[in-house]
């Protein structure tokens, strides 16, 4: 796991380095960064990506809502993880898909949890499952799949880049997958909860922009999954 962390003040970035070299039980590759220019200069000269980004939001120049959605153009995986000692800037956080806010001062219990719902979560996403259609077999990742789609007795798997076609029903699918990462939204729409960016009233949007209705009987269960999702009760 690779984890890029940026902050300002040099003595927080010294304090998370002290409790990172405690956590010996995971195998963590870490940079560290005082000047958000910094960071995003990398980021353009790598190709390597970091799987985990904890950003301070208050940071001179640059914030860090501004680095996060400069990281979320160029990786749409990326994990990001907001710092701030101002609770006023929560709601604004999640104009970035967001994976986790924490209050300063953090602790080494707190960034223990965090790196082990990463972890958790990196496992989950890494998953893949395999299937058919017309003689050709494909193998995606869970982290692949936006949503999946009923298609008449068939069912449509919806990626970045691809719809695939399948010989499987949406029934059939939804045996293969993980319902900790997945949720039913509708009899024929199913959506991958990393990817969900907002769920209003009977329409769940999706990070893509795709808007998706929510039939009344899905709404209790797809709220509560995605509650459970953000907050790492994966």
């Amino acid at each position: 796991m690779r984890v890029i962390i940026c902050d300002d003040d040099q003595q927080v970035v010294e304090r998370i380095r002290r409790y990172t070299l405690r956590m010996i039980d995971y195998a963590v590759d870490y940079s560290f960064y005082t000047r958000p220019e910094e960071l995003l200069k990398e980021c353009e000269r790598t190709e390597k990506k970091a799987d985990l980004y904890i950003l301070d939001i208050e940071m001179p120049g640059i914030d860090g809502l501004a680095v996060a959605k400069q990281i979320r153009k160029n990786d749409s995986r990326a994990l990001i993880v907001f710092l701030t000692s101002f609770t006023k800037y929560m709601p604004s956080v999640f104009e970035v898909v967001t994976f986790d806010f924490i209050p300063k001062p953090i602790t080494e219990e707190r960034l223990r949890l965090l790196f082990e719902k990463t972890g958790n979560f990196l496992h989950l996403t890494n998953q893949s499952f395999s299937f058919c259609y017309r003689r050709v077999r494909y193998n995606l990742k869970f982290d692949d799949i936006f949503y999946l789609e009923k298609r008449g007795r068939q069912a449509i798997i919806h990626t970045r880049t691809t719809k695939y076609q399948t010989n499987m029903n949406l029934n059939e699918l939804w045996d293969n997958l993980d319902r900790d990462l997945f949720a039913a939204v509708h009899g024929s729409f199913i959506v991958n909860l990393k990817y969900v960016h907002s769920i209003s009233g009977g329409v769940v949007r999706l990070t893509d922009g795709t808007e998706l209705g929510v039939t009344r009987s899905y709404r209790k269960e797809l709220m509560e999954k995605h509650i459970a999702f953000v907050q790492g009760g994966m």
